[in-house]
């Protein structure tokens, strides 16, 4: 097994040439140098053809276990999908609602952990209970607990939020759902692989992610873990042969949707997006995200400290699982501030009425100097325009 600190200083090493400033990893982080060679190295396999598929396809399953690890989950628990966004419509739409039915969940949820439920509602009769947030942007726990009731079937919230960084309590918010016997469906891609996540002591009952963000993955890959019986419950919405058996069998009209993940999984894995992902899941894992995690912590501490020297008003995130995100407001425009700073190969994002900074381990004190050098240099323009 690697050297912890290892791995930690290998996170650190940047392609040759790469002099950007990747602080903008709860949109999309870097794809890690074991990420990109795991890809490579599936797609070579390909040229292979029928001779290496089933290699293939066992770098398809040795994803699924990697994600299994992160997240702390059978292997059987978790299908993938093209993206975060699909594994939670698969959710919204394949569940069974009825009319009177609620959903609840934030006013401040990343859109597509919103339509999906809204127009889920709207189809079958059913009613978005839309809970609002504190002044300060925090989550309201109390308010999200007492908006469930007899009738709520599901409460969807993201882990952390992607606006400041504010987390649920996950664990209070699946006690009052499982009261009701409603579910407790999580979209994690804010906090995994940045910060410690344990399923089981979650209670969540399903908990999508996806690969582009702090996993330091490739784009095009999500994931959906769900506990069977919940997992089970939903009906498939995209079929093919393998969702009932394999190519071989006959068409039987009556048959059921497999019962393992497999009954989300049509047509051919994949391959490549999986591979990438699993190579960088795997570096983040050997680091630790325990050591991940409080070396983000860090620069945002840092992030922090520099933007109140500027007399800027932070964002003050907050709940059970510190993210390492922090939203300043400037006094200066943010979205202008943001573009400015992209224009010069820093990358950060506008977001909460100000800009979002999101450190990763793989970042250094060296970056939140540079970043805030250049605000400087740019608030000074930013007030002459």
């Amino acid at each position: 097994m690697a050297d912890p600190s290892d791995a930690l200083a290998a996170l650190r090493v940047r392609p040759d040439g790469d002099t950007s400033v990747h602080l903008n990893n709860a949109g999309v982080a870097p794809l890690l140098p074991r990420g990109l060679a795991a890809a490579r190295a599936a797609l070579e396999l390909m040229q292979g053809g029928s001779q290496t598929v089933l290699e293939a396809f066992a770098l398809h399953d040795r994803a699924r276990a990697t994600v299994g690890r992160l997240v702390g989950a059978p292997n059987d628990d978790v299908a993938f999908f093209s993206s975060c966004s699909a594994a939670l419509s698969q959710v919204a739409f394949g569940m069974s609602l009825s009319t009177g039915d609620e959903i609840v969940l934030p006013d401040q949820e990343y859109p597509s952990n919103a339509y999906p439920w809204h127009r889920a509602a709207k189809r079958a009769g059913a009613r978005a209970v839309v809970v609002p947030s504190r002044a300060d942007w925090s989550l309201d726990l109390e308010r999200l607990i007492a908006a469930v009731t007899p009738k709520t079937r599901v409460v969807a919230v993201s882990w952390i939020e992607f606006s400041t960084g504010a987390t649920a309590d996950l664990r209070a918010l699946a006690d009052a759902a499982r009261q009701v016997g409603a579910w407790l469906v999580v979209d994690a891609i804010q906090g995994l692989g940045v910060v410690p996540f344990d399923m089981t002591a979650s209670g969540a009952d399903v908990v999508c992610g996806g690969a582009h963000k702090w996993l330091c993955g490739p784009l095009g890959l999500g994931f959906l873990v769900a506990r069977a019986e919940v997992r089970n419950a939903l009906e498939p919405l995209m079929v093919s042969a393998t969702t009932f058996g394999t190519p071989d069998d006959p068409v039987d009209p009556a048959k059921e949707p497999r019962r393992d993940r497999r009954r989300f999984e049509p047509g051919n894995p994949l391959v490549v997006t999986a591979a990438g992902a699993a190579g960088s899941i795997e570096h983040l894992l050997e680091v630790g995200i325990n050591v991940v995690h409080a070396e983000a912590l860090g620069l945002r501490a840092l992030i922090v400290e520099e933007a109140a020297r500027r007399g800027f008003d932070v964002r003050p995130g907050g709940g059970p699982a510190q993210s390492p995100i922090a939203t300043f407001v400037p006094d200066v425009d943010p979205s202008r501030l943001v573009e400015g700073l992209r224009a010069h190969g820093v990358s950060v994002a506008p977001r909460g009425g100000g800009v979002r900074v999101a450190p990763h381990a793989h970042n250094t004190v060296a970056d939140v100097e540079r970043l805030f050098a250049l605000v400087d240099e740019l608030r000074v323009g930013l007030r002459r325009a």
